[in-house]
């Protein structure tokens, strides 16, 4: 199977756009959360994934937004849990409480967990270097597919590997192209892929819609104007 792998798109419709427009032949798409937060789109983005059939799982960002979680008093403005909720359609309200924090697939030989952070919470930051690796012990053709960090990391834990696509809507490994990654269950490969969107236009439209500059500037974050 060719699965596509998403996460963290946090209501950003332009770069999820971008992102279908790339995609070549596949069979199945797959989300590891945060499909909210940060960025308008909510309603969009929603609507395409379940058009679209995607296997979802809640990330902290929807848990914050369902009142499961409560996110840190200094981040709600940036987060626009509020604004956020205040908009969404009754429809994309309840998908998003309906959706599991966990998926377990099987594919030919491989067994995939899909999860937002880690494989016990929805906001532990699992990075290459994290103490808490030693926590997780995959087996040989197991795989755990996690977002959270806006970081694409393809590494080995165990006998099995972790996959983080990276982030479609908000990157912050200091590359602006939107992220995601193919998995082909035959060969248990990975193919993490870049794409380009008009970053300048959007910021300008968050600009207008008052948005927090943080989070506006994040988006053209680059290695080379450091």
């Amino acid at each position: 199977m060719k699965v596509v792998v998403l996460s963290d798109i946090h209501g950003n419709l332009p770069a999820l756009n971008a992102v279908l427009d790339d995609i070549p032949t596949f069979d199945s798409i797959v989300c590891c959360g945060d499909m909210v937060g940060y960025y308008p789109d909510a309603n969009e983005v929603c609507n395409i994934l379940r058009e679209r059939n995607a296997f979802v799982v809640r990330g902290n960002h929807e848990a914050y937004l369902l009142g499961a979680i409560t996110p840190l008093k200094e981040r709600q403005n940036s987060y626009r849990t509020n604004w956020i909720r205040d908009r969404l359609s009754t429809e994309n309200l309840s998908w998003l409480a309906s959706l599991p924090t966990d998926i377990i697939f099987s594919w030919d030989k491989s067994c995939v967990h899909l999860r937002h952070a880690s494989p016990w919470d929805e906001e532990t930051y699992i990075y290459p270097n994290s103490k808490k690796l030693t926590d997780i012990n995959l087996k040989k053709d197991e795989f755990l597919f996690i977002g959270h960090t806006h970081h694409p990391m393809w590494i080995q834990v165990g006998e099995g590997m972790i996959l983080n696509p990276g982030s479609v809507g908000q990157p912050r490994d200091w590359n602006p192209l939107a992220s995601y990654a193919i998995f082909d269950s035959i060969t248990n490969s990975v193919e993490i892929r870049r794409v380009k969107y008009n970053v300048s236009l959007y910021q300008k439209k968050l600009t207008k819609l008052g948005w927090d500059n943080s989070t506006i500037d994040i988006l053209s974050r680059r290695k080379d104007i450091l």
